[in-house]
């Protein structure tokens, strides 16, 4: 039986990544200013999460978050602890490069993901952002480092 592994991406994965998971999948990954987990099953990518660190507005531009680009784990592996896993690398990740918080955001629609962020002790906050001139709503979440 195969089992599932976590490696770090790097750009040769990140390729591969894009013909398992698709392009949309691989031009979220960061490599010069963030990270990316991959979940291998086999020599398969089946699950990602890449994270780029960036700086909070004023007043807190001293202030710096990893925030999660994409979380996405393929259809037949998902409700296996997958996204769980790939979460906690970047949180660890994050908080030792000693950043404030992890952050992402997740459109309404995805209430695995929401559900997700809520067992992990994220917070979850209303927002709306703009995609293409149309408004999509869902939260913001945040998890203090």
């Amino acid at each position: 039986m195969t089992e599932i592994t976590y490696v770090e991406c790097d750009g040769v994965l990140k390729r591969r990544i894009g013909d398992a998971m698709g392009e949309v999948a691989e031009r979220h990954i960061r490599l010069t200013d963030g990270f990316a987990f991959v979940a291998m099953y086999g020599d398969t990518p089946i699950g990602l999460v890449a994270v780029y660190e960036r700086r909070l507005p004023p007043p807190l531009s001293a202030t710096y978050e990893g925030f999660i680009n994409i979380l996405e784990v393929v259809e037949a592996f998902r409700r296996r602890g997958i996204g769980r896993r790939l979460v906690q690398l970047s949180i660890d990740r994050c908080r030792s490069r000693g950043l404030h918080q992890i952050g992402a955001w997740s459109s309404e629609d995805k209430s695995e993901a929401i559900c997700l962020w809520v067992a992990l002790g994220f917070a979850l906050c209303p927002a709306t952002e703009l995609a293409r001139g149309v408004e999509v709503r869902g939260y913001r979440v945040a998890l203090p480092l």
